[in-house]
Formats: C-alpha cells, structure tokens, sequence
C-alpha cells in the first residue's frame, strides 16, 4: 500500500522485473489486454495490440519496450551526441570505431536490465556493461550479471543494484555495431489497483469529478484542463488536513520508483507531497 498526501494528479509506480507472463484472454476493451483487461497496450502510433500476450506489429511505442512493450524506457543523453543511439531506430547503427559509449540517464534510479540492439550478431558477445552511481564517476561492474539472447541481433543484460545508477558505459569491440540501447524503467504496477482518498473535489457542474481510481487508469491528462476530471483524482483542498490518497496492490510488489503526473501544469507538484508505505500480513 502506498499514501501520497495532497494528491491531484496520475500516478505511476514502477516495478522492475524481468519478464511477463503471457495468459489467454477474453478482454475486448480497446488499448487493453490479459486477464480482466489488466494490461495496458504500448503499440507505435497507438495501433491495437494482440488480445492475448500484448505484442505490436507495429512494434513499441517509442517510451516503453520488452516484452508485450510493458517495460518503460529510460531516457538519456550520450557522451559524444550519437544521435543513431537516441533516434528510436533500431535499423541506424554505430558508423565509426568507437568502442565504448556512457550514457546519461535523464532520471537516476535503480538499475535493472537493459537491451541492446546490433547490427551482425557477432557483436553480441563481445560488449562488456558497467554503471556509475548517482554523484560519482567510478564504473562498477554488475553484481551477478546475467545474459538472455533475444533473438540474432537482440540481448537482455540484467544488472540488478540497490542504489540510484545516473550513468552506464558500453564498451568492447561489439559497441562498433551498436544500433539500439533501451535502459529499462520496469513496469507500472500501480495500473488499475485498489485506489482511496480521504475526500473528493467536486466542481459545480461536474459530480463525477477526481474519483481515487483515476489517478490508477492509465489514462493521462491532456491540454484540456476539463479532461483531467476524468483521468486524475484531487483531494479536497483544506490546509489543516492535507488530505491522503493511497493504493493497494492485489499482490506483493517491490516498487523501485514512483512517477507523478499534476493535472495542470504546476511549478507546485511535490512541493506538500509525502509518500509512506506499509505491507500487509500474509
């Protein structure tokens, strides 16, 4: 379960995993798959995914990757402006000799798992993975690092840390045909949980308005200030109680980072937030 006090927006919990399973369904809801509909569809150009494991023939949208394009990906800036690794094309490709590449996470989290994209699959093997930590520059090796070829021109890297990575280097000879890197931000587990909130705003004009279970739709806000009421939750304002609004997940989940969306553009969001957490007996 987690809080988030004065909430008045959408909300994304990240779980990091390392794969999904893939069940039979009957969902017909549109943009969504699996079991209850419980699984949102990422395709390129928001084209429909398959109902039963969430594949694009379209291939992903350019923000989320993996398997059933569940697993969202990271954005960064690389050292010497390679723009072939930042086109989101898989099919550009390493055109010089460089042999090693850091990249600069625009958001520092734990690290998890990347993938890595090359044009010969002689390259697969020989392209070595380390990280640097938040504030510092030393590159660490990965502890109990892992290896899943995906397909001839395709690998999974598992890299799991504890702590916060703000960088990761590819090096080896393997990087001179490099075409891809997608630096994994894990899946959004709070979708379509249990939400609740201490009260709820009620516009004139508007009574079903900011309901808990918005903030866990999916669904963000557009320009549209009036859309928000229908995809984003907003506390009763009272400055002697700040108000409450939590999640409960149907199972147990290692949150590695949360994302909040306000529902209007705000220099205030996280400004009265704080966050708690608590876990269920079994």
């Amino acid at each position: 379960m987690f809080a988030i006090g004065v909430f008045t927006g959408s909300l994304i919990l990240f779980i990091c995993l390392f794969g999904i399973s893939q069940a039979e369904t009957s969902c017909t809801t549109n943009g969504w798959f699996g079991p209850n509909c419980q699984y949102q569809c990422h395709c390129a150009g928001s084209a429909p995914c398959d109902k039963h494991d969430g594949s694009c023939s379209s291939g992903c949208h350019q923000d989320w990757f993996g398997p059933a394009c569940q697993y969202a990906r990271l954005s960064f800036t690389t050292s010497g402006g390679e723009s072939w690794l930042t086109d989101n094309d898989d099919t550009t490709c390493n055109i010089g000799n460089t042999q090693s590449i850091t990249v600069t996470l625009d958001t520092s989290i734990p690290l998890t798992w990347i993938r890595v994209v090359v044009s010969e699959p002689v390259h697969l093997d020989q392209i070595q993975l380390s990280y640097q930590l938040s504030g510092s520059s030393t590159p660490l090796a990965c502890p109990g690092l892992r290896k899943a070829k995906v397909d001839n021109l395709t690998l999974d890297i598992e890299c799991t840390t504890t702590e916060p990575v703000s960088g990761v280097t590819l090096s080896g000879s393997g990087v001179t045909g490099l075409c891809s890197l997608y630096i994994s931000g894990g899946r959004n587990v709070a979708l379509k949980q249990t939400a609740r909130q201490s009260s709820r705003f009620i516009p004139d004009g508007a009574p079903n308005s900011f309901y808990a279970e918005n903030a866990v739709d999916g669904v963000l806000p557009g320009d549209n200030g009036e859309s928000a009421r229908s995809t984003c939750t907003h506390t009763v304002p009272n400055t002697q109680d700040p108000g409450w609004w939590n999640v409960t997940f149907s199972q147990a989940v290692d949150v590695t980072w949360l994302l909040i969306y306000n529902r209007v553009p705000s220099t205030n969001i996280g400004r009265q937030i704080s966050v708690t957490h608590g876990v269920s007996a079994q």
